[in-house]
């Protein structure tokens, strides 16, 4: 039997050669960090139905047939429905027996109680997240309301979404209370179809100086102040849905 050092020598030198040239071992034995996985076929048709839906193109209340889905993307079934029953999880539609799938629709009574779920739920998330918050989310949210800034003066009310989304979401972030962020999570997708049709009717320059106050509540980790605003900033985006419905009932009397 060789010696010990010997032994430990030659599987050094084993690991050298199956090191391939110009990778540490590091690299080898740890991921890559700069290697995404690919997407699966039942992602992307999640990915690219739930576009559909949070940019209007797919309304509330829109039927999502299968075979058309399949087609329009040139792939089984097979895909199409995992994808379907991920935003049924999800929220973001709703299936009907013997029907299939549709985008789900809410009554006027359905969305004020998603408002006042979130409202009740988001205060709970923020009292207990703000022991918690750093400098660094504060400067989050005040990119992300930057960014919204942007995103309407460049006339893209897809990004103003994206970037609204993640400043809330931004405030209740360092909370551990991972069960409830699910709830709410699920109660701004099951509302995200309408987005696209109160967001026009929205005074955005007030919805981002309301921002600004949160971010300086935020920044002064006052809790009180924090759930208030965030309270009245509920508030006044109901006054747009309620208008959206008055316009459907006249419409259709």
């Amino acid at each position: 039997m060789p010696p010990r050092t010997a032994a430990k020598r030659s599987e050094s030198e084993g690991a050298d050669r199956a090191t391939p040239a110009g990778y540490s071992g590091d690299a080898v034995r740890g991921r890559r960090s700069d290697f995404v996985r690919p997407k699966t076929a039942q992602q992307a048709v999640a990915e690219a139905l739930r576009h559909d839906i949070t940019t209007g193109k797919l309304a509330p209340g829109s039927w999502i047939v299968q075979e058309a889905v399949a087609e329009q993307f040139g792939m089984s079934r097979i895909p199409i429905r995992e994808a379907l029953k991920t935003l049924e999880a999800e929220e973001y539609i709703t299936y009907v027996p013997h029907s299939g799938y549709r985008v789900t629709k809410l009554s006027l009574e359905d969305l004020v109680e998603v408002f006042t779920l979130r409202t009740i739920l988001e205060e709970a998330l923020i009292r207990d997240a703000m022991p918690n918050v750093t400098d660094e989310i504060v400067d989050e949210m005040r990119s992300c309301n930057e960014e919204m800034d942007a995103a309407q003066a460049a006339g893209d009310p897809i990004a103003v979404g994206v970037a609204n989304r993640q400043f809330h979401f931004l405030s209740f972030h360092a909370s551990g209370m991972a069960r409830t962020k699910r709830i709410v999570t699920q109660l701004w997708n099951t509302a995200d179809a309408y987005r696209p049709l109160y967001l026009p009717l929205l005074d955005m320059p007030k919805v981002c100086k309301e921002h600004v106050l949160m971010i300086d509540a935020m920044a002064e980790r006052d809790v009180e102040r924090m759930v208030k605003l965030n309270h009245e900033h509920r508030a006044h985006a109901l006054a747009p849905i309620h208008q959206i419905f008055d316009e459907e009932s006249n419409a259709s009397a």
